[in-house]
């Protein structure tokens, strides 16, 4: 499903083949956050299946370092911080996938340094 919603580098916003005087006052709210919705989220289905599974915590992991890049290890949403991860940046939900951030974050590098024997 494609956007419905397009937003301006002015800040001007609206909805794709409908022009404002078309729009009753009263769903303003609604198509606005119809394009917060797809500013985040890219389809119902992925919604759907979220709802359907257990939203318990996750631990975003740390992918790569030298460039402070974390991912959601259930949405797979990548974000690069300034410095340190999700929590010490004051994030307490993944923008995605909307699921608790854990507090006790562990960066993890790439799943192969846990195949190695000890």
């Amino acid at each position: 499903m494609s956007r419905q919603t397009y937003r301006e580098p002015n800040g001007r916003w609206g909805v794709k083949g409908i022009s404002w005087a078309e729009i009753p006052d009263g769903l303003y709210g609604a198509l606005y956050k119809l394009m917060d919705y797809e500013d985040v989220c890219d389809s119902p289905r992925r919604v759907a299946s979220y709802m359907d599974s257990d939203l318990g915590p996750v631990r975003y992991q740390l992918i790569d370092e030298a460039h402070n890049v974390w991912q959601c290890p259930e949405c797979g949403h990548i974000e690069q911080f300034e410095a340190n991860g999700p929590i010490s940046n004051g994030w307490t939900v993944c923008p995605c996938c909307a699921r608790m951030i854990a507090d006790d974050s562990e960066a993890v590098l790439d799943e192969e340094d846990d195949d190695e024997p000890a």
